[in-house]
């Protein structure tokens, strides 16, 4: 047996897993009693109630779809379902890091980041107006 009564303890009983069974056994019907409440009104005459007729019950669809997929979803980091998927790792670029080339955009960029040094540094107030 392994860990497989523990993982599925984990899955179906913990306590994310309560808040979405409750979650779903409040919406899904609320939503079928909004069908219901809609249908008698398009049926009593409002046009407007045959579309809400049609929403309602896909709402409750979603509501289920949406529990079970939560209730069976792993969780872990995205680099860990890539790495169960079988995906290739890679290094992780730090975004962190800057990465400079010798090239002219990057005097340029210098010379901008020290225009905008000076004026931060004049005291000026900082508006858009000339």
């Amino acid at each position: 047996m392994g860990r497989y009564p523990w993982r599925m303890h984990q899955r179906w009983l913990s306590r994310r897993a309560l808040l979405l069974h409750l979650a779903v056994l409040v919406v899904a019907p609320a939503c079928l009693a909004a069908f219901w409440w809609q249908l008698l009104r398009a049926l009593g005459g409002n046009d407007l109630s045959w579309a809400y007729c049609f929403e309602w019950p896909i709402f409750s669809v979603l509501a289920v779809v949406g529990w079970w997929q939560l209730i069976h979803d792993d969780g872990g980091a995205p680099a860990e379902r890539h790495r169960r998927a079988g995906a290739v790792e890679r290094e992780p670029v730090s975004p962190l890091v800057p990465q400079w080339r010798d090239d002219p955009e990057d005097q340029e960029l210098a010379a901008y980041n020290r225009w905008l040094g000076e004026l931060a540094s004049s005291g000026r107030r900082k508006t858009w107006r000339p």
